[in-house]
């Protein structure tokens, strides 16, 4: 086979809408590594998120991991962190101050393996929703500051974002365009369904932060080029690695812009284009 890595996002790809993997993609991934090929999650959640999936695939224990968007890349057997791409602390200060002046509660998420901490939470907005909405469900360290930069303990953030009481109305995206726009060239700015919470997020990263630059990271280490590379996922985050990528794929309920770039849809899931790989489909 010309392919030698497949990245797969987790969130609407691998995982389902209960938050589990369905039997077929297990098996598809197994298939996948019996084929020979190298299995790299791409996901936007956290790296202490996405280790239940890992476990659950048995992924080899020194592969990268790439989480937070593709802002780090993480080692599932130690936690240490590979790589990451952060957001200088000046510019993180501003995108918290503007997410302040819209009414909303910065979370700032930092490298807990070089800093002890998770999450720095500004105060000033709606940290209550914060807190209740995605603080609640999950088991790590925050510390309260007023604002982003006000404590010397913060270093510089890989993401920063909040939570959105809007779901189904345009709400988020909406200042997602706002913030993208005013922040243009420097960070990149998106709104992102996380269903395993239940709500949206709007988030930002510094620019050039994304799943195909940390996929590159990690495909050079066995000098991997890009046209052995695929990459399959389902939204906004997805789309830097399935346009760059070899063979991009997008499966799911996925989003126009995807679909649109997509060298392939997959309407049947990851299962059946993995299926259709693995029978020479794509050689």
């Amino acid at each position: 086979m010309r392919y030698k890595l497949i990245a797969l996002d987790v969130d609407g790809t691998l995982v389902g809408p209960d938050n589990r993997i369905p039997p077929a993609n297990i098996k598809a991934v197994a298939d996948l590594q019996r084929a020979g090929l190298r299995i790299c999650l791409a996901t936007g959640r956290s790296f202490a998120e996405t280790m239940p999936i890992w476990q659950e695939l048995s992924l080899p224990p020194c592969e990268g991991m790439i989480v937070l968007g593709g802002a780090m890349v993480s080692e599932p057997a130690t936690a240490r962190t590979l790589y990451h791409k952060p957001i200088p602390l000046p510019l993180a200060v501003e995108f918290g101050d503007a997410l302040a002046d819209a009414g909303h509660a910065a979370m700032a998420f930092v490298d807990v393996w070089r800093c002890g901490f998770d999450y720095f939470l500004a105060t000033d907005g709606d940290a209550d929703l914060a807190r209740k909405q995605w603080f609640s469900k999950m088991d790590v360290k925050v510390k309260q500051v007023r604002r982003l930069g006000e404590s010397a303990e913060m270093p510089a953030p890989l993401r920063i974002s909040v939570v959105t009481n809007g779901v189904c109305d345009n709400k988020p995206g909406q200042l997602a365009a706002n913030l993208q726009k005013a922040f243009a060239g420097r960070l990149t700015v998106h709104a992102i369904l996380a269903p395993n919470y239940g709500v949206t997020i709007v988030e930002g990263f510094v620019a050039g932060a994304d799943k195909y630059s940390a996929i590159r990271y990690v495909a050079q280490a066995e000098n991997i080029k890009n046209d052995q590379i695929i990459a399959v996922g389902d939204d906004i985050n997805d789309l830097a690695m399935v346009r760059q990528a070899g063979l991009g794929v997008a499966v799911g309920r996925r989003c126009k812009q995807l679909a649109d770039t997509a060298d392939f849809v997959s309407d049947d899931g990851l299962a059946s284009f993995v299926s259709r790989l693995l029978d020479g489909e794509f050689d």
